[in-house]
């Protein structure tokens, strides 16, 4: 697609919150929140002509790598938000976005996210066939306190579950979607600390791709006042993720 005359470096996006992506507290769904500034991100991609169209006619498309929630209040059903997304770093075949979600100017929730180019026949990450100087960058406009990071996967386990991969977890690129990873793990979260407002802040890193009829185990662990998991397809580990508690 070629590049929109709305195309902005910095991109905003209005979203109603409606009922159904709401726990019963009425606040927003941590996948759906994940799905929203998936969603918010994509529109901005495709109006910078760097989208999944322009992308697939590479055999390429854009995946998440590494994510951080800061959350200071969650939207709630009926709400309007504002999500801003910009780019703070296009090099090579990744880049470091964030985010701010927003409500009549009150920040609610800041995220950093770093994504990768990947090849869909190779499976492999790819570099940007083409030009995206007109992308202006923003190294230095962090929307969060702590950088998207590495998880230290050395944390104990406790509980182990086991799951087999559905057709339903599949996105366009055929292997699961990052918010099915989070959907995941907060089914083996004490729904109290969800339901009033425990959670502060949510590291996740893509490790490996899954697809269709995979067979994995979701391992759990607690420590230091924060919840981890680890999603094991045999000895690899795929994804990794961690809740920080409030104190």
């Amino acid at each position: 697609m070629p590049l929109s005359k709305d195309f902005k470096s910095i991109h905003h996006k209005n979203w109603e919150v409606y009922f159904s992506q709401c726990y019963p507290n009425g606040a927003i769904k941590f996948p759906e929140l994940a799905n929203i500034l998936q969603l918010t991100a994509a529109e901005h991609a495709d109006l910078g002509a760097v989208g999944f169209d322009d992308l697939s006619l590479y055999d390429q498309s854009w995946v998440m790598n590494r994510m951080r929630i800061e959350i200071k209040e969650l939207p709630r059903f009926s709400q309007d938000v504002e999500v801003k997304t910009w780019i703070q770093e296009l090099k090579g075949f990744k880049s470091t976005r964030d985010f701010e979600v927003s409500r009549e100017g009150k920040k609610l929730l800041a995220v950093t996210s770093l994504w990768a180019i990947f090849n869909m026949k190779t499976r492999r990450p790819d570099m940007l066939p083409f030009d995206t100087s007109y992308i202006e960058q923003y190294p230095n406009q962090h929307a969060t306190e702590l950088a998207n990071q590495r998880i230290d996967l050395s944390f104990e386990v406790s509980e182990i579950y086991t799951k087999v991969v559905q057709f339903s977890d599949l996105d366009i690129v055929n292997h699961v979607n990052n918010t099915k990873y989070l959907e995941w793990c907060i089914n083996y979260v004490d729904p109290s600390l969800i339901l009033k407002n425990k959670i502060r802040a949510i590291d996740l890193n893509f490790i490996k791709e899954l697809s269709f009829n995979d067979t994995i185990s979701i391992q759990k662990g607690s420590f230091d006042n924060k919840i981890g998991f680890k999603i094991v397809k045999g000895e690899q580990i795929c994804f990794a993720c961690v809740f920080e508690l409030e104190s």
